[in-house]
């Protein structure tokens, strides 16, 4: 094992606040902008409602929706303490995390509501003066989340954050991928210690006075403060790994077991305990039972809705398409679903008839697009058809956009990842097309980024996220882009 030499911490820092915050710092400055901004809206949200509707608001009111707001923050908060959602790594690994906000709020508010009735004071506050505020925060506190993680984004970079200290262990060439790979400065860990395992003629660490140099490590461990260390090994070296981690029980710290490609590919594997089994789950179906009948409830209710309002929609899209062009007026095709199961798609048809079940994608300024199949397709209105494929029960309102088998076959190829898609219901919209990635996908780097947001969604699925998915479809710039 060789002395460390301290790494080049993640490049030239690009220091430009004169103060650093620790994890915590920055946690408990995140909570009390969520206090603040509860508590000011409740007041001024409750002000402008009175005004408005009452033309007065005087101090006492003013006082009681204060102390709301406040009641507001003091149940809000420590649920979201409780789900670590203020922590730098809770900002970086789940981003906006807007469902489990609505969640914290929700609760919120519905404790208010049993509070005020056990306490009988319900009838000092308007309920749209309530309602108003309700919505008001949820506005409110999801600004500041996207403050708080644009921060922590670029805290590292900028010096604002300090990030947790690191040490890294592994052979130099495990440390050099590790780097290479992770960039692990831009998620807070502050790597200040590398110690390089020495390696024998076939490459794997030599263990030989691994114990001795262990101790060093160890002392020098407690000395700089680590908060985090990194075991940089093949899964296969058990006996390495153990003696490595023996050293660091009695010290304060996180070990990591890392650097293998298989936690890679399963992006949500975890250990898994049941009875005296352990094992490390690797894959596991989604959604629970109740979770696929609460999101089928979901569906049935929407698209039922959506096919009486639409009605007469469908009635002149169908005449229009007749009076254009000679053939049918919904175009079927089979597409791959759910659990790699095939059925037919419903859309209205946009091209002509001897070349609509072409297998080539169509393009922009395709020539083989009718001229009401160019408005319908720019609109996305030739997609709306699919609301009978929700009540099939072959699609969902939301879920990763269905291909064409042949298109799905080679994509599958192409892409070790892309069958997992398969496990939930294929979508009408889906969390790639709101974020922009719509349309063609000529290039690997379209498909890659596309699959990665569809298993996005998997992986974060609620009934709240399905219904910000189908508002941001409606009302969101990017869901547009690429339509032709």
């Amino acid at each position: 094992m060789e002395q460390p030499q301290h790494p080049a911490q993640g490049g030239v820092s690009l220091r430009r606040w004169p103060v650093s915050l620790s994890d915590t710092a920055f946690s408990a400055l995140h909570a009390t902008f969520d206090v603040v901004v509860i508590a000011t809206l409740a007041v001024v949200v409750s002000g402008l409602y009175h005004h408005l509707a009452y033309g007065s608001f005087g101090p006492d009111q003013a006082l009681d929706y204060l102390g709301l707001g406040l009641l507001t923050a003091l149940i809000f908060v420590p649920l979201r303490i409780a789900g670590d959602a203020y922590s730098v790594k809770s900002l970086l690994t789940e981003g906006r995390g807007a469902p489990a906000l609505f969640h914290a709020l929700g609760y919120a508010f519905l404790a208010l509501l049993v509070i005020g009735f056990v306490a009988k004071g319900t009838q000092v506050y308007s309920r749209a003066a309530v309602a108003l505020f309700f919505i008001a925060s949820l506005g409110g506190l999801l600004l500041v989340r996207e403050l708080f993680l644009r921060l922590a984004e670029n805290g590292f970079r900028t010096g604002l954050l300090t990030g947790r200290p690191t040490l890294l262990i592994g052979t130099a060439e495990a440390l050099r991928r590790f780097h290479a790979r992770y960039q692990p400065e831009e998620v807070g860990l502050r790597v200040i210690d590398e110690v390089r395992l020495r390696t024998d003629d076939g490459g794997r660490p030599d263990q030989a006075m691994l114990g001795h140099h262990l101790r060093q490590v160890a002392a020098r461990a407690r000395t700089l403060g680590i908060a985090e260390v990194y075991v940089l090994s093949p899964w296969t070296q058990q006996a390495l790994i153990e003696r490595i981690v023996r050293q660091f029980l009695d010290l304060p710290v996180t070990v990591h077991l890392s650097g293998d490609r298989l936690l890679e590919t399963f992006r949500d594997a975890r250990v898994q305990r049941i009875g005296a089994i352990t094992s490390l789950e690797l894959t596991r179906p989604p959604l629970s039972v109740w979770a696929r009948g609460l999101k089928r409830t979901f569906d049935l209710i929407g698209a039922g809705l959506g096919v009486m309002l639409l009605a007469p929609l469908f009635l002149m899209v169908g005449l229009a398409i007749k009076l254009d062009s000679p053939g049918p007026v919904f175009f079927r095709q089979r597409r791959r679903g759910f659990n790699g199961r095939t059925f037919r798609i419903w859309k209205f048809r946009t091209m002509t008839v001897t070349e609509e079940n072409g297998g080539r994608q169509a393009t922009r300024d395709d020539p083989r697009i009718t001229r009401v199949g160019r408005f319908l397709r720019r609109h996305s209105i030739d997609e709306l058809p699919q609301l009978f494929n929700v009540l099939m029960g072959e699609m969902s309102l939301v879920g990763p956009r269905p291909h064409a088998v042949d298109h799905d076959d080679g994509f599958t190829r192409q892409m070790r990842l892309y069958a997992r898609r398969h496990k939930v219901l294929p979508g009408i919209t889906g969390w790639a097309q709101v974020n922009g990635w719509r349309g063609l996908t000529d290039t690997e780097e379209k498909l890659r980024r596309r699959i990665e947001l569809d298993l996005e969604y998997i992986e974060r699925w609620s009934i709240w996220f399905d219904l910000y998915i189908i508002l941001r479809t409606v009302f969101s710039a990017a869901s547009w882009r690429n339509a032709h």
